[in-house]
């Protein structure tokens, strides 16, 4: 069994552990919140990028370089479309984020002062 060295206490803990057996830091696999942030970030700045290509070629294969006017339904389906395709990019960027680095492992460990 592959085992692990707690870098609080230098304690060999089972690789399958949750916590370490020697100073009972918490033992967390994968990547941070903001790490994951930061990917669907990037996820969410591809998309827009997409999205800004994608119109501009819908202007350009039409013929006309305005868009639709703002009290008209195709404006609507044009700006509830641009929300969702960001909003799903970031959630997609964030779900890939978990994949990324999965196998990252963080000891963390509360110190109690008195």
């Amino acid at each position: 069994m592959k085992t692990l060295a707690c870098p609080h206490c230098q304690t060999k803990v089972p690789e399958c552990a949750n916590v370490c057996t020697g100073c009972g830091a918490e033992i967390v696999r994968g990547p941070t919140k903001r790490e994951r942030s930061q990917i669907g970030l990037a996820f969410l700045c591809g998309a827009f990028l997409l999205l800004a290509v994608g119109l501009r070629a819908w202007q350009v294969k039409t013929g006309s370089t305005r868009l639709p006017p703002p009290n008209s339904d195709a404006a609507l389906f044009l700006i509830i479309g641009a929300i969702a395709l960001l909003t799903l990019a970031y959630i997609s960027g964030k779900t890939a984020g978990r994949f990324r680095r999965r196998s990252q492992v963080r000891f963390f460990r509360s110190y109690r002062h008195q």
